[in-house]
């Protein structure tokens, strides 16, 4: 699979820190700097094992959601050599849910017993691109998207006091968008609790599609239909980042601002037919 992607944090035009981050980690390349440089943009083929990107949205007093911020990403880089070396769906899935559960106890540990960092956490949004799937791991209110032939699907679960309101069907999405109060009351969030349920979707990949994750610096202030026509025009993956970025400064950047894409330039080669003794094999395991 031939992808190439770019990523892009800024701090915004009110806050003094930037409390967000990003990590990108693809097979054969290593990982990107923590604390990540400010853009980021490179194009690869990967094999099988494929793609690990992530952002995390810091909250908390001082620089403590920098810390926190910090705190997950780096524990998805940690893992990220034995995840890229692994083949099997199930084993991966389950080794990026431990990493992200490992994060929150220690998040939880460092604002219960530090305080400077009392009340600290994070959000998270990871995707993994792999052999034409991605899979999604979600916590707090940053978003990932699968951008395809013009249109943006939502792949993750807004856990805010907004997104709360849309699920139970009090609201629409369309009402979500003009609403203000309640858009930053997050209901989950990595550190908050000693344990954490983390969301997880899957999906295939296509030629051409985008793999967009942002935190809400960008879609709390650039609307979801707004968002889906930047992705359909785009035609470079950094310069996408660029244009986002620079949309919601426009808009006022009341809050940092983080994107990643990935944009699938060549799919995975399907797999060969089996042949007579793999027929067998599938035919004798579905009657055992």
């Amino acid at each position: 699979m031939k992808i190439t992607f770019a990523a892009l944090t800024d701090v915004g035009l009110v806050r003094q820190n930037n409390e967000d981050n990003y990590v990108v980690c693809h097979a054969g390349a290593g990982v990107c700097h923590i604390p990540p440089p400010s853009s980021y943009e490179k194009t690869v083929t990967v094999d099988g094992r494929g793609t690990l990107v992530a952002v995390a949205d810091g909250m908390g007093g001082a620089l403590a959601g920098e810390v926190a911020s910090r705190m997950a990403v780096e524990a998805l880089a940690a893992v990220a050599k034995e995840v890229l070396a692994v083949t099997d769906d199930a084993q991966v899935r389950d080794l990026i849910l431990r990493a992200i559960a490992k994060a929150n106890q220690s998040i939880f540990e460092a604002s219960s017993t530090n305080p400077d960092q009392r009340g600290m956490g994070t959000t998270l949004t990871a995707a993994l691109l792999r052999e034409g799937r991605v899979q999604f791991f979600q916590v707090g209110d940053s978003k990932g998207f699968i951008g395809r032939k013009g249109k943006l699907f939502p792949m993750t679960k807004d856990h805010s006091l907004i997104g709360q309101l849309v699920d139970d069907k009090v609201i629409t999405p369309e009402d979500a968008e003009q609403l203000e109060g309640g858009r930053n009351i997050i209901l989950k969030a990595l550190g908050a609790e000693e344990t954490i349920k983390i969301d997880y979707s899957e999906a295939p990949l296509e030629e051409g599609d985008v793999v967009l994750l942002c935190t809400d610096g960008l879609h709390g202030c650039v609307r979801k239909g707004e968002l889906e026509q930047f992705v359909a025009d785009a035609h470079d993956t950094g310069k996408l980042c660029e244009d986002l970025v620079r949309e919601a400064r426009d808009r006022g950047g009341p809050d940092n601002i983080t994107v990643v894409t990935v944009t699938v330039l060549e799919g995975e080669e399907p797999p060969p037919p089996p042949g007579i003794m793999e027929r067998l094999r599938s035919i004798f395991k579905r009657e055992s």
